[in-house]
């Protein structure tokens, strides 16, 4: 069963907006929805970390994609952090990893 994700912020200052649970294809639309969203209404952070993703496949992809769109789009630049390592060879695949930099997974 998909758990359903969800955003939070730990600390309104550190801008690092988290989110938790899974993006897969039967999630990402809603994922993406809410993740928009709070760029619209400019939330503050600058940061996505994905350390609490449970469930991921390439509609992760999506996800971060389209992340980086409407933040393009509202002016604002937005990095991740803590992406699942094993999203980096599906980025490879995509060749994404131009803008994803290694640094921007977890470790092994």
């Amino acid at each position: 069963m998909t758990s359903k994700p969800q955003f939070y912020q730990s600390n309104e200052d550190d801008g690092i907006l988290a989110i938790q649970g899974d993006l897969d294809v039967y999630s990402v639309a809603d994922a993406i929805r809410q993740g928009c969203k709070l760029i619209k209404t400019n939330q503050s952070f600058e940061v996505i970390d994905m350390e609490q993703v449970g469930k991921i496949d390439s509609a992760g992809l999506a996800f971060i994609i389209e992340m980086m769109k409407t933040a393009r789009k509202y002016g604002k630049n937005i990095q991740f952090r803590n992406i699942p390592a094993r999203m980096h060879d599906v980025a490879k695949i995509y060749g994404l990893t131009q803008i994803l930099p290694d640094n921007a997974f977890q470790a092994g």
